[in-house]
């Protein structure tokens, strides 16, 4: 049976992971415990010792490790030997799932290496930061990281953390053992899945109308209708997914993260690679640029006055949409067009000519059809020529155009 797979510096942290260790085995679960910490004395070493997992990082012993006198290389050489030693123990059958304690750094160790595990294996982490003003998109990514509070510091045995742990111990074994009641052949039925398979769908805000008049079109038709929202992660996590294997096809009509990437906004992809997975693996993929034409910044009280300038939108009291520059889309064209030059098939591209967004339409605070002309100039002319494109001379809201994109996704999946 498959174990779970438990990290902690026990350096700092035995009492506790041991306790959660013994609890986890109380519901009839597997446990291999992983020594994340080497910078003290240990009374009792895990499964996986700290010896093992620095040598996995950077090659060299404990001792050659604190040699270096380097905090930040002895962190570095940890992760990376932790997030190895956890890719090959799940590629090698032996763990069902993950669970992690730590304060910011432990956080950071434990959460590294639930990154390297696929969507829907139950990822677990225990933290001090896991509330107050701190970050969570470095630790989270776009995986499926479940983060729980300790409330109090994880320090010794009490009448609170017996509580938190004892929850993280239980959550961890009931997503373990769901998971093991679903074998890959039924989990797409047991989770409610159309009989045709899943597309996955590009949507904001701003394109909601399309993008639900196209979740009608595909249930109608048998698929599962999976929506990624373009906020900075919702794209990358989509492409890592198609990569993956989990979609039939794809309905990419919300492209913003691409132009807020170009202008450095707050929604903008958190890396690169958006608009290319379905391209390189050949898989169906109808496109329209929704959304793409603002920036996603701050409050409005903090926009310096150029910005205020431009046509913009007060979204909520810390988010502002701001309009791109007809300079900035013609750029944003160019670089669409060269990701969407990576397809090989089964890819057509639609420009609706009145507007790409909800508040970009004629008579609305977005409206700007020069800039408009400025990226579908630039998208057509670095177009390769043999990309199947269209203009049509309406909204991306509009049903007729999500008539259009939808049904030439149904012809590449061969739907009548």
């Amino acid at each position: 049976m498959p174990a779970i797979l438990l990290i902690a510096t026990l350096d700092t942290k035995a009492e506790e992971a041991f306790y959660i260790k013994k609890k986890i085995e109380s519901f009839g679960q597997k446990v291999l415990l992983a020594n994340t910490g080497v910078f003290l004395s240990l009374k009792e070493n895990g499964d996986i010792k700290g010896e093992d997992i620095v040598r996995a990082g950077c090659g060299l012993t404990i001792e050659e490790l604190k040699a270096k006198k380097s905090k930040g290389f002895s962190i570095e050489s940890i992760t990376k030997g932790i997030k190895k030693i956890t890719r090959e123990l799940y590629e090698e059958g032996k763990i069902s799932g993950v669970l992690s304690i730590g304060g910011a750094q432990g956080t950071d160790i434990g959460t590294s290496a639930m990154r390297e595990l696929p969507f829907g294996v139950p990822k677990f982490m225990v933290s001090t930061v896991a509330s107050g003003k701190a970050t969570f998109g470095p630790f989270v990514g776009t995986k499926d990281i479940i983060i729980m509070h300790s409330v109090c510091d994880i320090q010794g045995l009490n009448v609170v953390t017996r509580k938190v742990f004892d929850n993280a111990a239980a959550a961890i074994c009931g997503m373990v053992k769901d998971k093991e009641k679903k074998t890959d052949s039924n989990i797409e039925n047991s989770c409610g899945a159309g009989r045709g398979g899943s597309i996955a769908v590009s949507m904001l805000g701003t394109t909601t109308p399309g993008a639900l008049y196209a979740k009608e079109l595909l249930e109608a038709k048998g698929y599962e209708f999976v929506a990624f929202h373009q906020n900075g992660t919702g794209g990358i996590a989509m492409e890592e997914m198609i990569t993956e294997g989990l979609f039939k096809g794809v309905l990419d009509i919300n492209l913003h993260e691409i132009g807020d990437r170009y202008y450095g906004g707050l929604h903008g992809s958190i890396r690169e690679g958006r608009l290319e997975s379905a391209a390189k693996k050949g898989l169906p993929q109808v496109i329209a640029p929704g959304s793409i034409n603002y920036t996603v910044q701050g409050p409005y009280n903090e926009l310096d006055e150029e910005m205020k300038k431009r046509k913009l939108i007060v979204h909520n009291s810390f988010l502002t949409l701001v309009r791109l520059t007809p300079k900035e889309l013609a750029e944003v064209g160019k670089i669409t067009a060269k990701k969407i030059n990576l397809s090989t098939n089964y890819m057509h591209v639609y420009i609706p000519l009145k507007g790409f967004s909800y508040p970009d339409t004629e008579g609305r605070e977005h409206w700007d059809p020069e800039g408009n002309d400025a990226f579908i100039k630039n998208l057509r002319e670095n177009l390769r020529k043999d990309i199947p494109y269209d203009e049509l001379d309406m909204h991306i809201n509009d049903n007729e155009f999500i008539d259009i994109v939808v049904n030439k996704l149904f012809d590449f999946l061969g739907e009548k």
